[in-house]
């Protein structure tokens, strides 16, 4: 007759007795396993809010995925497992809305394991990292928009006859302000059916249902959507940040931007200035007619700038040259601008393409005749004020001191 195992005064008899069932079984809809507790909160949140989501689950702690009862380092100690069990309930207050699990602990073989019940929540959907997430078999992952709005239905719609749920009306109301700030000052105004054939989809009719807010989008058609026009995904899905987005990766100097700015083959580059005291300076790239966007660097072409902002102009200087000098596939034109303007642009608030319609301005060229073979100070200061003069100046005494 086999002697039953002893176990200690924290472990729970009927759970460590299960435990080998658990994990024959495996995961799937109702049972996640995990070896080790996951360093960020967010990732411990996102399985309690996929389960108080969808259904009820276990979340187990110390088993491999592939049934292994491994235990948790250090979990025997009274002082691990209270660590362990309140990073848990301290993620789970990060859940929005807040979920309220329940910790227990198994014993097996000389390991613990760290065993979480988690009810199925009465909202409608759960929030990790402010994304939905929802259990769909062995996987947590973020909810598709159509998902979140078909819980919505299920736990608030009456006969069928939901109304149309609050995160796709927004989503909705933000691809027409996308679509607005296009047209702007545009003559031959963009169409929903323009958008959906430059995306490559093959039922205009599907976007055009998004845009009215009739049926909510797919993560697949919103990522297509924001590579294709430049738009700002946090933006579009949950309206955190401005719609336009800067999609290189920022580097301090301009002239790195060369390289990576022919790679992307455009057909046109804008270089901006706005005409305030402090002379912001970005450049805009038209990839086509209708993906324009911000590189995410922005330099001050003025007498208002540190040491940083100094080598800056001076990369600036070598990028102009370089454009002005070599014979490239693309134009770059110059542009001078209203300083409300070029701070709504830097900003993503406007979209960049309002630049192609304005004024050329030759600043940029201009800008590398530090020792004014072609231009005059006295004209430079004239067109664009002295703190353009200035900024030559600081590039000069930086040629100088480099000889």
């Amino acid at each position: 007759m086999s002697q039953e195992p002893i176990l200690p005064p924290w472990a729970n008899a009927q759970l460590s007795q299960r435990l080998p069932d658990i994990c024959a079984k495996g995961e799937g809809q109702s049972v996640e396993f995990k070896e080790t507790l996951p360093n960020q909160p967010h990732d411990i949140g996102k399985s309690l809010a996929a389960f108080a989501s969808s259904n009820d689950g276990e979340l187990v702690y110390g088993i491999s995925n592939d049934g292994t009862i491994v235990g948790l380092p250090d979990a025997t100690g009274s002082e691990a497992r209270d660590r362990t069990a309140q990073r848990i309930l301290n993620a789970a207050k990060d859940v929005k809305p807040p979920v309220h699990p329940t910790v227990s602990w198994a014993y097996h073989e000389g390991v613990a394991v760290c065993h979480v019940a988690v009810r199925k929540g009465a909202e409608a959907i759960y929030y990790s990292n402010y994304r939905p997430i929802v259990r769909r078999g062995c996987t947590s992952r973020p909810a598709e928009p159509g998902e979140v709005d078909q819980a919505f239905k299920l736990r608030y719609g009456s006969g069928g006859k939901a109304p149309v749920l609050p995160s796709t009306r927004d989503i909705a109301k933000r691809l027409s302000t996308v679509l607005g700030l296009m047209n702007k000052d545009r003559h031959d105004q963009l169409t929903v059916a323009d958008l959906a054939l430059a995306m490559g989809l093959s039922m205009p009719a599907e976007l055009d249902a998004v845009f009215k807010g009739h049926s909510a989008p797919t993560f697949e058609m919103l990522e297509n959507f924001c590579s294709r026009f430049a738009v700002d995904r946090e933006w579009l899905t949950a309206g955190r940040g401005n719609p336009f987005s800067r999609p290189f990766e920022r580097h301090t100097m301009p002239e790195h931007y060369g390289d990576l700015i022919d790679e992307e083959k455009p057909e046109l580059v804008f270089v901006v200035r706005s005409r305030s005291a402090a002379g912001e300076s970005f450049i805009v790239v038209q990839s086509d007619a209708l993906k324009i966007w911000c590189v995410p660097g922005v330099w001050h072409v003025s007498r208002q700038v540190g040491a940083t902002g100094a080598a800056q102009l001076a990369s600036l200087r070598v990028l102009f040259t370089k454009w002005s000098k070599s014979e490239k596939p693309y134009l770059v034109l110059g542009r001078s601008i209203d300083a409300k303007l070029a701070k709504s642009i830097i900003d993503g608030e406007t979209f960049p393409g309002v630049v192609a319609a304005l004024p050329q301005s030759h600043w940029w060229d201009d800008l590398t005749d530090v020792e004014y073979e072609w231009t005059s100070r006295k004209g430079s200061s004239k067109a664009y004020g002295p703190g353009f003069v200035a900024a030559q100046d600081i590039i000069r005494g930086l040629l100088d001191r480099s000889l």
